[in-house]
């Protein structure tokens, strides 16, 4: 805490980009996991595609620092 802050500490977001981090995992992801495709969302374009596939529960799941996933088999 002493580093960023009290404020910061506390504040529900990340000193950097998850969904960033995340997509330049992809091919290692892809490899490691034997997956076809990934792809990586925000909360607000995965609400926008609930329902097809996408599962609101998981969705609302996801909080910084601890990204929800979901599988599908196509």
């Amino acid at each position: 805490m002493s580093e960023i802050g009290v404020d910061a500490a506390f504040r529900r977001t990340l000193l950097f980009s998850e969904s960033e981090i995340l997509k330049e995992l992809l091919p290692y992801l892809k490899k490691s996991l034997t997956l076809e495709d990934v792809e990586v969302f925000s909360v607000e374009e995965a609400l926008q595609r609930e329902g097809h596939g996408f599962t609101r529960t998981i969705i609302e799941s996801s909080e910084p620092g601890s990204p929800a996933f979901e599988y599908r088999n196509v």
